[in-house]
């Protein structure tokens, strides 16, 4: 271990001599702070000792010589034992090997006060082994290289030819198995360049009644119905292809006897780069298919206007029924007549609310409901709701209570008639199956997962209606909101209703993007839950 005795006792004659040394000479205390650097140390990598005194090494050094000078002062702090070490250090441009012999510094009670370091440039002597390195290894190649070559070119030669011939092959059966796709496709396929056929297969020909070959050579206009028709479909689509994009339309095309038809056309150029090389266009008839499509349309629209004629024809009558039994009842007097009057009248209700259920599922089956966004109240909601069915249960000896949680915002926006609509199918369902206890609305907000896409404020406004009617078995729950079905469907059950009450609330509630959820058990009641997106108005907004 290097004896810091000397150093102390006279550190002008040791700082004397470490300059005059052309090695580098620099100490650092146990913490790895640079305490002392030589003049040959400064001259090396260019660096006034100021600049690195107080400093460790990587405030002077890029980090990897810094690690490696850290490295192997840790490992002789650690065995407290002087080691040499060899590494490359680099600093601005300049890149150095260094040989350096790190010796601990012990203090008078054997504890590690530092370490001194002796370093000496080896950059010559390693650039001198490397290049003796590379010499010998260039005459020990240079010595076998002859021989080796020409056994290396005969084995390459040798490869290449297995290769070319493997090569070959496989081209050959790919160019077979193409051709038979090509020729054996259900599909038409034509390639195509400067918009005259170059090639077709035989379904090509058979969708355009062409004689095998005949499509070769003909222009591409010769299969639209029209020329605006040609100059259209090149005006639309050619730019896309033309920039490597796939094209999928549906076109009427014409075929070689002046039939048309309609036609599915998949086209693509063969080289996104060289999009004058020419296209592929698959083609395939699809009039069944699009007659099917514009029957089933037909079918849908029939239905609805059959629908609107049907509830004109059926309302008008009713309607007249209805007034004309308001009209008796203001003249009768005897109470079994009332009594009669009134049980017809109640018929007559019950089946312009099913008429209305009725028309209502149709539009949302056929998707022509639109929801409409307004800024509403949702406690004045639920409580027009509520007192709409307040009569109902009162009849049955029920108690209809509504509250909100302090999270339900005062306004909000999207369809509230929707919402109406969803919240009176559930009260009723409540009243309609509870025979006893109550019937409890409560309604509560939270902050969505997802912020709005337009920045505007957005809560999960969440109804639940709760009651302790008759519940549900498991099996029933899967089927409740499908249309016509009861939870007793037998000819002799107590509740009435056509079943379409909850199937149209499940369809409004998915129209307004939220869902409807069921909680039950027989017996105990069951809790009903609509939870949708909505915006929170704000005074600002209003």
């Amino acid at each position: 271990m290097w004896d810091s005795v000397a150093a102390r006792a006279d550190p002008a004659l040791f700082g004397a001599m470490a300059d005059a040394s052309p090695d580098l000479f620099f100490y650092k205390d146990s913490g790895l702070v640079y305490r002392y650097v030589n003049r040959s140390f400064c001259a090396l990598f260019d660096i006034d000792s100021s600049e690195i005194l107080g400093r460790v090494d990587d405030d002077a050094f890029p980090q990897p010589s810094a690690r490696r000078h850290r490295q192997a002062d840790l490992a002789v702090l650690a065995s407290r034992r002087s080691q040499t070490f060899e590494y490359v250090v680099e600093r601005g441009d300049r890149s150095v090997w260094l040989q350096v012999l790190k010796t601990p510094v012990l203090g008078t009670d054997g504890a590690v006060e530092g370490i001194f370091c002796v370093a000496r440039n080896i950059t010559a002597i390693k650039a001198a082994e490397d290049q003796n390195r590379r010499t010998v290894a260039v005459l020990e190649r240079d010595a076998v290289d002859r021989e080796e070559e020409l056994r290396r070119t005969n084995e390459e030669l040798r490869r290449l030819a297995a290769e070319r011939l493997k090569a070959e092959k496989a081209l050959e059966e790919s160019h077979r198995s193409l051709n038979c796709i090509f020729e054996n496709s259900p599909i038409g396929i034509a390639f195509v360049t400067d918009r005259i056929v170059r090639r077709a297969n035989p379904r090509f020909h058979q969708l355009y009644a062409l004689e095998p070959g005949q499509a070769v050579g003909l222009p591409t206009a010769d299969f639209y119905p029209d020329a605006e028709a040609y100059e259209a479909f090149g005006r639309e689509y050619y730019p896309a292809l033309g920039a490597g994009e796939r094209v999928d339309v549906v076109r009427v095309m014409r075929r070689h006897d002046g039939t048309e038809f309609w036609c599915r056309i998949i086209g693509q150029v063969l080289d996104a780069a060289r999009p004058q090389d020419g296209s592929i266009w698959l083609m395939e008839d699809v009039t069944e298919r699009r007659l099917a499509e514009e029957a089933t349309l037909a079918a849908e629209r029939l239905k609805r206007e059959f629908m609107d004629n049907m509830s004109h024809e059926i309302r008008t009558p009713l309607n007249g029924i209805l007034g004309m039994a308001e009209v008796l009842s203001a003249g009768l007097t005897d109470p079994q007549q009332r009594e009669m009057l009134e049980t017809l009248k109640d018929s007559g209700r019950s089946l312009a609310a099913l008429l209305e259920n009725v028309l209502d599922f149709a539009r949302l089956d056929a998707g022509d409901v639109v929801s409409r966004r307004a800024a509403f109240s949702l406690v004045n909601l639920i409580e027009g709701v509520a007192a709409s069915f307040a009569g109902a249960a009162m009849q049955k000896g029920l108690h209809l209570s509504w509250r909100a949680q302090p999270s339900t915002p005062e306004l909000v926006v999207g369809d509230g008639g929707g919402l109406r609509q969803i919240l009176a199918a559930l009260v009723s369902n409540a009243v309609k199956f509870t025979d006893a206890g109550a019937i409890e609305i409560v309604a509560e907000a939270r902050l969505p997962q997802a912020a709005s896409r337009d920045g505007q404020a957005t809560v999960l406004v969440s109804l639940a209606v709760h009651d302790t009617g008759i519940g549900l078995a498991p099996e029933q729950i899967s089927a409740i909101f499908a249309p016509f079905r009861q939870v007793d469907g037998s000819k002799t059950r107590r509740h009435g209703g056509a079943g379409l009450g909850l199937a149209i609330a499940g369809k409004l509630a998915a129209a307004m993007g939220g869902e409807l959820a069921v909680d039950s058990e027989p017996g105990r009641g069951s809790v009903f839950r609509f939870t949708a997106p909505f915006e929170v108005q704000t005074t600002t907004d209003s």
